[in-house]
């Protein structure tokens, strides 16, 4: 009876603490409340030892240790401390815990999430109707809001994301925006040499698309072969292998080796009028069953200095009938405040000729070749599958920082400070057998920026664009300027 007494005055203690403080932690109830909550419930648990002693001539079983400081050991009425043992507590509905199983989740019983990521804002204007990324009238655009995600799940397992927001999402004002997930990948680490990783992959082809974050680049427009070669920012869905070895003391090599859906080009998605940028495979399903290969190996024999090579091979047509092949060699070389990068890159199609579009859904790029869409295309028009494609760019950098503005303006020009000239050079044809090929494109870019801290830079370019080159009936400027501020948060 006493025990029926005490349970039943515990309940009513609770039932007059409101919910929401029951529901919180020890430090939220006053000091009165945790006396007596504590006091009924030690008296109860002694009553519940006393019930449960072994009975005369039974093996007693040695008592369970007290819960050690800072144990996961859940307090009066808190569901967030709770460890769950999956397969036993936590099995189907025997889990759940009424209006507090929202709360049985892993991030709120131990907070172990990062959250980040980047934004970048532009202005660009360029003559005769605009260049690639280039827009003929000068408008502002909030390009990219990009949240990034990274959780340490244990001391081997790890998951990171990458969350793409462009021109304000598809909910922007005139519904020009785009939303897309740009990687997202579990790793799981065994050592240094040998690491797996599944998901959303960031594809290792070529330098740039692996640093291709805006506060990482000094210019505000991408080199144009990583564009429509190699179609930064360039993920596929699969799974697979990377590392890192040490041969000696001052060098290292860097490999990624992955199995991926592929290209998909069927109807128009591949093309020379945009290279392979539009034949980027579905991150859900493969369209031919056939899955790719893509790797990166590079060696940098010491500090500053990296040389690497990759490729990507695979099916590019849904019959699985034609080979795309891409390969790609890059480098970087770093000596005091100057800074050489660079990147060259091939494609080598099967099944190239001509084609006619069949009417039905497809993917297309924006006519500002930014964001893709589902689009209806009618039937009977024709489009050309290129046998080779080629681009490549170099890039000099040249990194300084005035004594005079640090020691007059310190609070602007901190130790952090610097300011960058940059001088890059690129050039890309998605169709190289062809000498009437509008797209066969070259640039010349001199920059200026300025970064107040590493993170965070501001940007302006000038560039000489030249469309059609090599085309008999000449070749087209679309010459202007660009303005860029990003930065990480």
């Amino acid at each position: 009876m006493r025990r029926f007494f005490l349970i039943a005055g515990a309940m009513m203690v609770l039932m007059i603490i409101p919910q929401t403080t029951v529901w919180a932690q020890d430090a939220e109830f006053t000091p009165a409340q945790m006396k007596q909550i504590r006091k009924m419930f030690e008296e109860w648990s002694k009553q519940q030892q006393q019930q449960q002693a072994p009975a005369a001539g039974s093996v007693a079983r040695p008592p369970a240790p007290p819960a050690k400081k800072g144990s996961s050991m859940p307090g009066m009425g808190d569901t967030t401390k709770q460890s769950i043992r999956y397969g036993q507590e936590f099995s189907g509905g025997s889990g759940l815990q009424g209006g507090r199983t929202i709360y049985a989740r892993p991030f709120v019983k131990a907070p172990k999430t990062i959250l980040g990521g980047y934004i970048d804002f532009t202005l660009t204007k360029c003559n005769n109707g605009g260049a690639r990324d280039c827009d003929a009238k000068s408008g502002f655009d909030q390009e990219r809001f990009v949240p990034f995600f990274y959780s340490q799940v244990t001391n081997r397992l790890s998951v990171a994301a990458e969350l793409e927001i462009e021109h304000g999402g598809p909910q922007g004002n005139q519904s020009d925006g785009d939303i897309k997930m740009e990687f997202a990948t579990m790793d799981y680490r065994f050592n240094d040499a040998f690491n797996l990783r599944g998901g959303i992959i960031l594809v290792p082809m070529g330098r740039f698309n692996l640093i291709h974050d805006s506060p990482l680049n000094d210019l505000p427009l991408r080199p144009m072969v990583s564009r429509s070669i190699l179609p930064s920012t360039f993920a596929e869905s699969g799974i697979g292998f990377f590392g890192t070895f040490y041969p000696t003391a001052l060098s290292k090599v860097d490999y990624e080796l992955y199995v991926v859906n592929g290209f998909n080009g069927d109807n128009g998605q591949f093309q020379d009028g945009n290279g392979t940028r539009g034949s980027r495979g579905s991150l859900k399903k493969d369209n031919n069953e056939n899955k790719a290969i893509v790797s990166r190996v590079s060696f940098s024999p010491m500090l500053g200095v990296e040389v690497a090579g990759s490729v990507h091979h695979g099916k590019w047509d849904k019959d699985d009938n034609y080979d795309l092949t891409l390969w790609a060699i890059d480098g970087a070389l770093q000596r005091g405040p100057f800074e050489l990068m660079g990147e060259v890159a091939w494609a080598n199609a099967e099944g190239h000729g001509l084609y006619e579009t069949v009417a039905g859904t497809v993917s297309r790029q924006d006519g500002d070749d930014s964001n893709r869409r589902q689009v209806q295309q009618e039937g009977g028009e024709f489009y050309v599958v290129p046998e080779n494609m080629f681009g490549y760019y170099v890039q000099l950098n040249y990194h300084f920082m005035p004594k005079g503005l640090t020691r007059a303006l310190p609070s602007y020009f901190g130790q952090d400070s610097t300011f960058t000239g940059i001088l890059r050079w690129g050039r890309a044809d998605t169709n190289t057998d062809s000498d009437i090929n509008s797209n066969d494109e070259q640039r010349l870019t001199v920059g200026l920026n300025f970064r107040p801290v590493e993170d965070s830079v501001i940007k302006f370019a000038y560039t000489w664009n030249e469309k059609g080159v090599n085309n008999p009936a000449g070749a087209t400027d679309h010459n202007g300027f660009q303005f860029n501020m990003s930065s990480y948060f």
